[in-house]
């Protein structure tokens, strides 16, 4: 009996491999370089590159493929990649497929989500090795059906080239002077630049210094921006106990707020000291945070002054 039952659960464990949906893709002329990343895709009718983050956007609909790259192994990726993980993030979970991409282990996620007010259909493949995470995130309004199946065919025209070698800055759109400074670029997250004392993210010195620069599109109104930068202040790693100031900022034609304040880590318990700065035109906002464990001003100053020299290019 034991015997049998082993036998069936090799033979369905044998289907459920082979049962994956295999992708060999291979790059063509039709392939486009996502810029800052190892991925091309072939993007369908109306899709060009997106301005304000990795990917594509169509020029009409509002669909876009937000591309994500993670210093990760796969492994660790999937151990979240649940329904009931994506649910409590307002993810509705129609399906969730495995697939292997050019022989890399792969999911794909195919549902629905609100969001500024609107629904949208979204689709989201993950797939990588043992050193690094792809993640696609692709979005079309939920009544275009058109535009979600060409959503969906062009992520699965996906090409990963793994010796490639990329501008991890490529995409930033400004630049900052770190050179006088003990911080060291160490990684981008989409539409976010980590900098560090020894260039790794996370940091394996026990001087925690950093410098993280977000950018995303523009709210559409700019009266709050005070309020969302003292909300940016509270949702960082601190525990928030002063706030030294809250000043207004300009910095190569953007408007925001500077602030400084001082806290306790809420994980180590450590002093910190927090320099965050907003900024906002037109079309773009801009978070820079930066946080240090030294308790002395060196530090924080060398954030600052870091910080001041932002420049759109």
């Amino acid at each position: 009996m034991t015997k049998k039952i082993l036998t069936i659960s090799i033979v369905f464990l044998s289907l459920s491999v082979w049962g994956q949906k295999k992708i060999e893709n291979k790059l063509t002329n039709e392939h486009v370089g996502i810029e800052g990343t190892k991925i091309s895709l072939i993007p369908s009718e109306g899709f060009i590159s997106g301005v304000n983050f990795l990917g594509l956007k169509h020029k009409e609909n509002g669909s876009t493929i937000a591309v994500f790259n993670l210093p990760v192994p796969f492994t660790e990726i999937t151990k979240g990649l649940t329904k009931e993980a994506f649910e409590q993030k307002g993810v509705n979970v129609k399906k969730i497929e495995n697939l292997t991409i050019n022989g890399l282990p792969g999911i794909f996620i195919t549902g629905s989500q609100e969001g500024t007010g609107k629904v949208y259909m979204k689709f989201i493949l993950y797939f990588g090795s043992n050193e690094e995470s792809i993640i696609l995130n692709g979005i079309s309004p939920i009544d275009l059906k058109k535009a979600g199946a060409d959503v969906k065919k062009s992520m699965l025209t996906v090409f990963y080239d793994e010796s490639k070698i990329i501008d991890p800055l490529a995409s930033a759109g400004y630049s900052i002077d770190v050179s006088e400074t003990k911080l060291i670029f160490a990684e981008n997250m989409g539409n976010t630049f980590i900098y560090t004392v020894d260039g790794q993210h996370p940091t394996k010195l026990t001087d925690k210094t950093n410098l993280i620069i977000t950018k995303t599109l523009s709210p559409e109104t700019q009266e709050d921006i005070k309020i969302s930068s003292i909300n940016a202040l509270h949702s960082t790693t601190a525990e928030i106990e002063k706030i030294d100031y809250i000043e207004e900022i300009t910095l190569d034609g953007f408007k925001g707020y500077e602030i400084l304040a001082k806290g306790k880590n809420k994980k180590t318990g450590e002093p910190e000291t927090i320099y965050l700065v907003t900024l906002v035109n037109k079309t773009l906002y801009y978070v820079l945070l930066g946080t240090t464990n030294d308790t002395t001003d060196e530090s924080i100053n060398e954030i600052k002054k870091a910080v001041l020299t932002f420049k759109r290019i």
